[in-house]
Parts: C-alpha cells; structure tokens; sequence
C-alpha cells in the first residue's frame, strides 16, 4: 500500500485530462488525503477548486545537492 498523500507535500498530476492542461505545473496539497463520499481517495490542492483524486497525482521530492564547504 502507498503512503497517502500529507498537506504542504508537492504533486504532479497524471494520467487524466487535467493532467494535459496543467503539464508540468506542481501543486502543493492543501490536505491530508482522504476518503469522499462516493468511496474515492481524495485531496484538496492549493488554487485548485474543489478536491481532486489521489489516483491521478505523483508526489515530487525534491533533493537539493549539498555544496562543498557548506555546513
């Protein structure tokens, strides 16, 4: 089972419609995943309306490198 999805994490979506509008933009969630009504898996995403399906986003983890002689 994969991790769910926490607020402030980063996101791309996938593999939808919205996916092909907003290609390449990230989006930090607004909430911690959660089940809706109907039984989906869903999270709210900072200046997105309404809440959108866990299923059609990828989290992004940024790695920044370390440069020498920094502490």
């Amino acid at each position: 089972m994969r991790n769910l999805l926490k607020k402030g994490e980063l996101v791309v979506m996938h593999t939808c419609g919205e996916a092909e509008h907003y290609e390449g933009r990230l989006w930090v969630c607004g909430s911690d995943e959660f089940t809706d009504r109907a039984g989906h898996q869903v999270v709210f995403l900072e200046g997105f309306s309404g809440y959108f399906l866990a299923q059609f986003l990828q989290r992004v983890n940024f790695v920044m490198p370390v440069k020498e002689g920094a502490e």
